[in-house]
């Protein structure tokens, strides 16, 4: 194991013996693994350890234990306590997704304040096979393909090189003890429900499946440098640059082979979406002066071109319906909607609803959902509930709890885009105009 360790490193030139490295140590096995063979191989580290106070007196036991482990190596001990929950509620994001923020914005903190050269974690093979899975479920384009990078920037994971199992037959060969969280038993989370339910499957059809997707990872980025390098020579035909923009041509782009692939590979650069990009492709025979938004850029289009350019600040999770009829691009997916006179029979679909139009003041604003949200939804008459409390009734995967968009007017909520309309906003017998909205969503 140990020689292997070091050959890794030495092959997929990660760091040099001479670097000083910032061990993230939860105390579980993987890292307390990762500790062992780093002090054995000799290199200059420190270990950092995050208590996101989550599970009690375990969080304090995990703490008090990562610290006894440094002393045993005589190495720095950096740590960091985390108000986890209050942070993933003012931020609207899961639990999983603040403790993640959190802790590599703390790391890379710490590597400068300390003069670390680079940031190393325990991930391993199985873990790259559970991300890869997890990029599949979701959808993915090529990069989603090559799952944990074994070097992207400060950040290091020198044990893709081993499975689960050798890293605990190693713990126990070197009698080396650890910290078990219990929450990794959960089938709580998707993660772990890939690894409790899904992995076995595929290892009793294949058991070596984790290396077998580590090579195909391999696979996957010396593919990405071979497309790299074409999109590199397909740009110098289709793409300029001018006064700060990206001018991107339809007809040059149409002449290449897989154009809206070729697209979203440019925009993707930009933060524009999968789905965005297959509307932006149809729009080049549309009206000219439409407009897209990422996080980052602006994209218009022009008779003969797409024009990229940057937004001057981060672009709002926050659009405009100012008109009786239009369609919005937003990171979910598209939304249409168009105001009609009389009533139409409204089909069962959560995507495809009818509002009482009279009851709307344009201009409708369409947003994220944020904390202390509360609507009224269509059946409790009148009775109004949070929104984050209808989201955990509806059991809501954490993950898209933060991806939900509500339409509001004048500071009511009138439509949980997805979901359920507002009771207050409802197609009535009296009602003389009503407004259609067909949202065709990507998540």
């Amino acid at each position: 194991m140990l020689d292997d360790f070091v050959l890794y490193i030495q092959e997929k030139q990660l760091f040099t013996p001479s670097e000083r490295l910032l061990l993230t140590v939860s105390g579980g096995i993987d890292s307390v693994v990762l500790a062992e063979l780093c002090h054995q191989s000799g290199l200059k580290f420190g270990i950092a350890h995050c208590n996101f106070q989550l599970r009690g007196k375990e969080s304090e036991g995990d703490e008090m234990f990562v610290q006894k482990l440094a002393q045993k190596y005589n190495v720095a001990f950096h740590t960091q306590r985390f108000e986890t929950e209050a942070f993933s509620i003012q931020n609207g994001l899961s639990i999983q997704m603040a403790a993640r923020q959190l802790r590599y914005e703390w790391f890379d903190r710490i590597r400068e304040e300390h003069r670390y050269d680079y940031i190393l974690t325990a991930h391993h093979q199985d873990d790259l096979l559970e991300t890869i899975l997890l990029n599949l479920t979701r959808g993915t384009g090529i990069a989603g393909l090559h799952g944990i990078l074994p070097k992207k920037g400060f950040l290091i994971r020198p044990l893709l090189f081993a499975t689960r199992d050798r890293i605990f037959q190693f713990l126990q060969q070197m009698q080396l003890t650890w910290r078990e969280d219990i929450s990794n038993f959960s089938n709580d989370y998707l993660r772990n429900r890939l690894r409790h339910e899904v992995i076995p499957i595929l290892q009793e059809m294949n058991p070596k499946v984790a290396s077998s997707v580590s090579e195909l990872a391999e696979r996957v980025r010396a593919t990405e440098e071979i497309v790299a390098e074409s999109m590199r020579l397909a740009a110098q035909e289709a793409l300029h640059e001018e006064n700060g923009s990206l001018w991107i041509s339809y007809k040059k782009l149409e002449q290449l082979s897989s154009p809206l692939e070729r697209l979203s590979y440019w925009l993707a650069n930009c933060h524009f979406t999968y789905f965005q990009t297959k509307v932006i492709w149809k729009s080049r025979n549309g009206q000219a002066g439409k407009q897209f938004f990422s996080p980052s850029h602006t994209l218009i289009t022009d008779r003969t071109h797409w024009i990229i350019t940057p937004t001057q600040t981060e672009q709002p999770l926050k659009w405009h319906l100012t008109s009786e009829k239009g369609e919005i691009v937003y990171p979910n997916g598209l939304l249409k909607w168009e105001v009609f006179n009389g009533i139409e029979k409204a089909e069962a679909n959560p995507n495809v609803i009818y509002l009482d139009a009279d009851t709307l003041i344009f201009p409708i604003t369409l947003r994220l959902w944020q904390k202390g949200d509360r609507f009224c939804p269509l059946g409790m008459k009148g009775k109004q509930k949070k929104i984050s409390d209808f989201l955990i009734d509806n059991k809501v995967p954490r993950n898209l709890k933060e991806k939900v968009y509500i339409l509001e007017t004048e500071g009511k909520i009138a439509w949980l885009v997805g979901f359920r309309l507002d009771e207050r906003f409802k197609v009535k017998e009296t009602t003389k105009n009503y407004i259609k909205l067909t949202n065709t969503t990507t998540i």
